[in-house]
């Protein structure tokens, strides 16, 4: 399976272009206030214009195969690699679902990167990898869908103590589910203008701190 790179940023990078064009454009013509603004804003935009598009445009490859997995370095064969890792970082971060390889723990593709869906790019590491494969997202299973109110409780916090959680359930250690249990038993809820409805919430996290055990 040959995974293609989705191009989100080009058109914006080429409008960052445009406008520093027309800014250093603005600048020659301009009084010698306005001239050293435009020039500097005009100079900012192109570069940051540049960096976009050679980032559109730098080297990708990224293949999963009967092999291994193929990156832009090159094969890496299934035989050294020990585990690859559908995953997603801890919240409130947003970049999407990873894979992480091991060993190294490297994060060798960013979901969002690629055109390819989690779901086909998930079957074709289980179909190629085998045991090898594991799909952490799949085993956390689905996230809880807290309604938004007014006056409830800050999600970031909320997603943190539920990730945390769910990683103790998966990863098994004693100390980290009796740890997770007891920060989900006096967890530091902060309510804010717009939150998770609070009652769904302790609920919820009543039913978690259940899953991980008896309290010690």
């Amino acid at each position: 399976m040959e995974l293609q790179r989705r191009r989100r940023s080009l058109g914006f990078a080429l409008l960052v272009v445009v406008f520093g064009l027309l800014a250093l454009a603005c600048a020659w013509g301009s009084d010698s206030g306005a001239r050293l603004i435009l020039a500097i804003g005009g100079l900012a935009a192109l570069v940051l214009g540049a960096t976009l598009v050679r980032d559109e445009f730098r080297p990708f490859r990224f293949a999963i195969g009967a092999d291994g997995i193929t990156t832009r370095d090159g094969l890496v064969p299934w035989s050294a690699i020990d585990t690859v890792t559908l995953d997603e970082p801890v919240p409130p971060a947003t970049s999407g679902p990873h894979l992480i390889l091991e060993p190294g723990g490297r994060v060798v593709l960013k979901l969002q990167d690629v055109r390819q869906s989690q779901a086909d790019i998930a079957a074709a590491l289980q179909q190629h990898g085998g045991t090898r494969f594991d799909n952490r997202i799949a085993r956390r299973g689905e996230r809880p869908g807290f309604a938004t109110v007014l006056r409830g409780y800050e999600p970031g916090r909320i997603d943190r103590l539920i990730r945390r959680a769910q990683d103790a359930l998966l990863d098994g250690d004693p100390a980290e589910r009796a740890a997770a249990r007891a920060a989900l038993e006096e967890p530091d809820l902060v309510v804010v203008p717009r939150g998770y409805e609070r009652t769904d919430v302790e609920s919820y996290l009543r039913k978690l701190a259940t899953r991980l055990g008896p309290s010690r």
